[in-house]
């Protein structure tokens, strides 16, 4: 049905065209062209878009002069963004990472080009500071005439909040999202319509066209191989994006029939998949393994007999230990999925892994987190292990060790479980630090823990002291500063965070 009146519908905004095209359209919409994708604007790209009512650019770099002048003639409006992404106060405070000298170089090619109609500065940043606020509006001011100074981000910000910039190019995923940012009254200079699905929905593009109708000045943008795959890709003619935004674009009343909704659209929550696996797991060893399954009630209902068993060698727990050390590692990816796929999005998760600097741009998915934070645990577990065995090396064997490091995390399995459930039903940033602070916690303390276990058969020392304690103290501290004041990853989460709320 719908396949047969979408080229009637088409047909008839022909007849418009020509009264509409003396004018401007109906709808505006436009392309954001990233560092990646410039290379594509070429004049039969150009005047593709012109067919499918594209009248706005939004790129990030500086373009050849033919690339300009044929932008120019085909009568587009031009929004320049200045390519850096997730920046903190500190970049653009700090001389090292020259912000200002990066930006000064784009904007001054775009001083006097009639096309562009606003510069874009600290995409998904933090700036409400007022010392980041005159910088930013003292880089500007050289550029600004007629243009605007915009920002790219999801956040509806309106107000003192919105200061230096005249409005955002609001990022939107969906309809619904729009609805919601939309109720806030943000201060917009555009719109980015960004779906996460690869297949445009039409549904939700008509919903989204219609919470805009009194908005028609304003640009809608589509990042542009989401465009182009939703337009020439694999598409039927009913989700052919080119042809419905020329139709929107000519057609002042524009109504594009719906699609049955996509029955197979659930809600798939990997994170509770992974927690009940994990407990098969242990379920299964618990019930397979009498060594294992005593060794666990020991711990918890006769600790000092099971730690003077584990000392005098009256059980050895060495397979147990390999088991509780992939089990520990695996709570921990655990933690990081269930944050990035439940809490964040996946522009908050490329703002956290941004400052990541071993993470390649564009890794989004949660299983970038699962691996980053199972390599960690794993990492500091081995650490904590190998640290005691040297400690100890002449009285002790590495299963002794690992045995009084491991079996306290069995407490993460209880606080992971309920952290995930309640994250799921309430997400919250709450309840993400409280899970990432018990987890960490005992597994830090664990080897505290072990560590005075470890001296019921060697006498204390001074040396044996310095060794342990003080000196995994100072190191802990000084990676936890590195972390902190480095990585900027405080400031990081902070910014993830708020940009997770919308």
């Amino acid at each position: 049905m719908f396949a047969r009146t979408l080229p009637v519908l088409l047909f008839l905004s022909v007849l418009f065209s020509h009264s509409a095209s003396d004018a401007s359209g109906y709808r505006n919409f436009g392309v954001f062209y990233s560092h990646s994708d410039t290379e594509h604007l070429t004049s039969s790209e150009i005047a593709w878009l012109q067919e499918a009512g594209v009248t706005w650019l939004m790129v990030e770099e500086v373009l050849s002069d033919s690339t300009r002048n044929e932008i120019r003639d085909a009568g587009f409006s031009l929004y320049v963004m200045v390519p850096e992404f997730y920046p903190v106060p500190y970049r653009l405070t700090a001389a090292s990472f020259q912000y200002a000298e990066r930006a000064n170089a784009i904007l001054r090619n775009y001083r006097h080009d009639p096309a562009v109609m606003g510069f874009g500065l600290f995409a998904y940043g933090k700036w409400q500071q007022p010392v980041l606020i005159s910088r930013l509006q003292q880089l500007a001011d050289p550029y600004i005439n007629e243009q605007v100074l915009f920002t790219l981000d999801p956040r509806p910000i309106s107000g003192d909040d919105l200061q230096p910039f005249d409005g955002t190019v609001m990022l939107t995923r969906d309809a619904g999202q729009l609805a919601y940012q939309l109720a806030q009254d943000p201060g917009l200079s555009g719109i980015l319509y960004a779906p996460v699905k690869r297949r445009v929905s039409v549904r939700d593009f008509q919903i989204v066209m219609q919470l805009l109708d009194e908005h028609r000045d304003l640009p809608v943008f589509f990042p542009r191989n989401w465009f182009i795959w939703n337009s020439i890709g694999d598409v039927s003619h009913e989700s052919n994006l080119a042809q419905i935004t020329g139709f929107y674009y000519r057609v002042s009343d524009a109504r594009v029939a719906n699609p049955a909704p996509d029955s197979r659209d659930n809600d798939f929550d990997l994170s509770i998949v992974f927690l009940l696996a994990i407990w098969g797991f242990f379920a299964a060893v618990y019930r397979l393994n009498p060594v294992y399954r005593n060794s666990i009630e020991r711990f918890f209902l006769n600790y000092n007999f099971f730690v003077n068993d584990v000392l005098m060698r009256r059980i050895r727990l060495s397979v147990e230990s390999i088991i509780t050390f992939v089990l520990s590692a695996f709570l921990s990816g655990l933690i990081a999925y269930a944050i990035a796929e439940i809490y964040l999005d996946s522009v908050s998760r490329e703002a956290l892994l941004y400052h990541l600097r071993f993470v390649p741009a564009g890794w989004t998915h949660p299983m970038i987190f699962f691996f980053i934070f199972f390599i960690l645990a794993a990492f500091i577990n081995a650490f904590q292990i190998a640290w005691l065995r040297l400690a100890n090396r002449q009285h002790a064997q590495t299963y002794q060790v690992a045995t009084f490091i491991l079996w306290p995390q069995y407490l993460n399995l209880l606080f992971v479980s309920i952290g995930v459930i309640l994250l799921r039903s309430f997400p919250s940033e709450y309840i993400v630090a409280i899970m990432i602070f018990l987890y960490w916690t005992i597994t830090l303390v664990s080897f505290f823990a072990a560590a005075y276990n470890m001296r019921r058969i060697h006498p204390t020392s001074p040396l044996y002291m310095a060794l342990t304690y003080v000196l995994f103290i100072l190191v802990s501290t000084s990676v936890l500063s590195w972390l902190v004041y480095r990585l900027d990853f405080i400031s990081a989460w902070s910014l993830a965070n708020s940009l997770a709320s919308f």
